[in-house]
């Protein structure tokens, strides 16, 4: 698909070395943009793990056929529900959730906060702003044949990238994550248009078409764990976003 002619819209893409992981304690849940991070770490969930969700979360969570599935989806439902009750102090049962463009989660009757979720592998994360929040994490996996991919998700200079990193496999992730964190943040989604979002470092002007939203957006590139690269994409903010760790303490 050939790229808008008009760009009204920039995107910033850079990447943090390091992150500076705080503990939820001193969460003052009122950051403009605030990435929260978990790991599962438990083969089984305790017999309160759910008592936040509603019935349907409840439903959905026996669907999945696996234990570990099952365990990360309940995980997943209650650090969104506990994480959103601080910010709006309500309840985290009572929170009720609707689905906007491209079933991108919202909060209901609240448009003061945004979020957005992802998970990989045993790890979770949440991304909670001010505006509009996309995020993304993926778990490498040594064995993904992620060259099969390049020609349909990347553009010529992307491919070149990747195929000349002294790491392609991290390269190819990293660059994904930021990809898929915009049209999140977007709700833009995955379509033909994915092989034309900008991934690579820098200062990139394109068509607000592109990504389904006008206005400048920010794509900062991280470490959620080893082997997770992750990405948030936001509105320009003065400062960097901040990072959490939850520990299973938070969950009772």
């Amino acid at each position: 698909m050939t790229r808008p002619p008009m760009s009204d819209v920039i995107v910033t893409n850079t990447v943090l070395p390091s992150v500076s992981w705080q503990p939820l304690s001193v969460c003052s849940y009122n950051d403009p943009v605030a990435v929260f991070r978990f790991r599962v770490v438990s083969s089984s969930l305790p017999d309160n793990q759910q008592t936040e969700l509603q019935p349907h979360e409840i439903s959905q969570a026996q669907r999945y056929h696996r234990q570990e599935d099952r365990n990360r989806y309940i995980y997943t439902r209650r650090m969104v529900r506990i994480l959103v009750g601080h910010y709006i102090n309500q309840e985290p049962s009572e929170i009720e959730f609707t689905l906007g463009i491209n079933k991108k989660p919202e909060i209901n009757g609240n448009t003061s906060w945004h979020l957005n979720v992802s998970h990989s592998g045993d790890c979770i994360v949440v991304a909670i702003g001010n505006a509009s929040v996309g995020v993304d994490t993926e778990r490498i996996n040594p064995d993904f044949m992620f060259q099969d991919m390049l020609f349909q998700s990347f553009s010529q200079p992307e491919q070149a990238y990747i195929k000349a990193s002294h790491d392609s496999r991290f390269a190819f992730y990293d660059l994904w994550t930021r990809k898929e964190a915009l049209v999140k943040a977007t709700a833009k989604g995955l379509d033909d248009d994915f092989q034309h979002i900008p991934s690579l470092n820098g200062i990139h002007p394109i068509g607000s078409d592109l990504i389904g939203a006008s206005g400048n957006w920010t794509v900062t590139s991280f470490m959620v764990f080893d082997e997770y690269p992750a990405a948030v994409a936001h509105r320009p903010i003065a400062e960097l976003p901040t990072f959490y760790t939850l520990d299973h303490s938070v969950f009772g």
